[in-house]
């Protein structure tokens, strides 16, 4: 399997419009992964709103010796 980028945009009635024509490829079936952030229209969250948890202070140690017993485990 081989990957190539190309750009497109999703218009107002959900219809593609390329905006660099996709290459020559062969015919078949293809697998098609869409990137897209989340926001640009003030929808959507973005990561530095994500809900953020107080684990509070850990005074232990974390070493392997300390996490683990003598089987690693």
């Amino acid at each position: 399997m081989e990957a190539i980028r190309v750009k497109a945009r999703v218009g107002p009635n959900r219809e593609w419009e390329w905006v660099e024509g996709p290459p020559e490829l062969p015919e078949g079936e293809v697998e098609v992964i869409l990137l897209y952030e989340h926001g640009r229209d003030g929808s959507g969250t973005r990561p530095s709103e994500w809900p953020v948890l107080d684990g509070g202070k850990y005074e232990g140690s974390l070493r392997r010796e300390d996490i683990y017993d003598s089987n690693d485990r």
